[in-house]
């Protein structure tokens, strides 16, 4: 599958009809804010966001980035992101989970396990943590970043959690999503 990042209208239009990219679908913006937050992976809204000068090791490397979602307080966000070849360390604030869109990445981890990053390929990366990127030509993905919680504050809730499910103001968790 060819990338579809860099053509016009009219090699969106083929990669479109071929399956490769899905049709962007209408969304009201100028309507009031509602609960959701509701965003379209579209390449062409993403703006230049460049790497750190200190971080980039090889080449020129371009990253590109649109924010999708800000969480609840600050303590979350999702990025629609892209780069093109070049090779980088990055080093992670905050945990981050990227899922893979297009293209390939190696990565290096501190301790030189390589990771590979294609289409499909999620990786979680902890907060306070580094790697080094290798992107051949391009890589786009999309990251889930989550600030981490003090462990302090985990302490707080469990104890909280605990006299809540004592006194019957909360039933005991069973497991599952909900």
């Amino acid at each position: 599958m060819g990338t579809v990042h860099s053509g016009g209208t009219g090699l969106r239009a083929i990669a479109r009809n071929l399956g490769f990219v899905a049709p962007v679908p209408d969304i009201d913006r100028r309507s009031a804010p509602g609960k959701f937050t509701q965003a379209v992976l579209d390449v062409s809204r993403l703006e230049p966001r460049p790497i750190r000068p200190e971080w980039v090791l090889e080449g020129q490397p371009e990253a590109r980035c649109a924010n999708l979602s800000i969480g609840t307080r600050g303590w979350g966000s999702t990025d629609h992101w892209s780069c093109t070849a070049g090779k980088f360390r990055w080093h992670f604030g905050w945990d981050e989970t990227v899922l893979f869109l297009e293209g390939e990445v190696r990565i290096t981890d501190e301790t030189g396990k390589v990771y590979l990053g294609q289409p499909g390929v999620s990786v979680f990366f902890p907060a306070g943590t580094s790697s080094v990127w290798e992107v051949p030509t391009y890589i786009r993905k999309i990251a889930f970043n989550h600030r981490p919680v003090p462990r302090y504050a985990h302490l707080a809730d469990r104890i909280v959690n605990k006299l809540q499910r004592m006194t019957g103001l909360v039933p005991a968790a069973k497991g599952g999503l909900g």
